[in-house]
């Protein structure tokens, strides 16, 4: 499956700021290269080399689009670098754990993009995977890209782990909100707790009800009670706090994990 020639849509994922010059020379390439090519930013805003972090954002935010789109995600980029196709997209990033944990089994096709032996490759986006995609824009298939790789880095995102009949849950995302987003889907979350009361242990403060938005009030109606558990439009059980940032009272960040306990 090739780009639609008619509506080629690109996709930059990066760690690069928005006060650099690296989107325009990547977006000046693709303008340059590919005909029609609409170019979408999904965020420059990542932490820097957090490969975690962008595992995130590319799972949730780039796989809903249409087949054939191509993404560039450039976060801690270094060779071995890659194109995947995933559902009918293909995704241009390097061998960093990043294509294992983002996409597990769901691994369509890919190859390894040449590098030249001597080579400057500090801005891959740029230097390797622009031109590649305009490759694919004009037709060319996967397999014409480059050569089948042999095993891939092996990383997975820790989700939750059970400890007795407790689970330990870790934090996989923050927005820019504050909120935290959890390891643990709403489905298998529902099925662990099995219609049972749980309380959910956040550093010192703890949450034992599930709401279905960030503005329904707690059922005891106390003020002190600031957290609220709901479910975010990802699936994935969020921690949040009503018109502040979860982030900052608790101070929760990615990699750390919060205690699920079932009554």
């Amino acid at each position: 499956m090739h780009l639609d020639m008619s509506m080629p849509i690109v996709t930059l994922t990066t760690d690069w700021g928005e006060e650099g010059f690296f989107s325009g020379m990547v977006k000046g390439l693709l303008y340059s290269n590919i005909e029609g090519v609409r170019v979408v930013d999904i965020t420059h805003r990542l932490e820097a080399y957090n490969i975690m972090t962008a595992t995130f954002v590319v799972r949730h935010a780039c796989l809903g689009f249409p087949a054939g789109t191509v993404h560039i995600v450039d976060v801690a980029t270094r060779p071995p670098l890659l194109c995947v196709k995933v559902r009918g997209q293909y995704f241009f990033c390097c061998d960093n754990g990043l294509p294992t944990m983002a996409f597990a089994d769901e691994v369509e096709d890919l190859v390894v993009l040449p590098v030249q032996e001597g080579g400057v490759y500090n801005f891959a986006a740029y230097n390797v995977f622009a031109m590649a995609a305009a490759k694919l824009a004009r037709g060319a298939a996967l397999s014409d890209l480059g050569s089948r790789p042999g095993q891939l880095v092996q990383r997975t995102m820790p989700r939750f782990i059970q400890q007795g009949d407790s689970y330990r849950i870790y934090v996989h995302y923050v927005d820019a909100y504050g909120n935290a987003y959890l390891g643990m889907t709403y489905r298998e979350f529902e099925a662990l707790r099995a219609g049972r009361q749980f309380v959910l242990a956040v550093r010192d403060q703890e949450v034992s009800e599930l709401m279905s938005g960030y503005y329904q009030q707690h059922q005891t109606n106390d003020p002190r009670r600031k957290l609220r558990l709901t479910v975010s439009a990802t699936g994935l059980l969020e921690l949040a706090v009503k018109e502040s940032s979860l982030a900052q009272l608790v101070g929760l960040k990615v990699n750390e994990s919060v205690l699920l306990r079932f009554k």
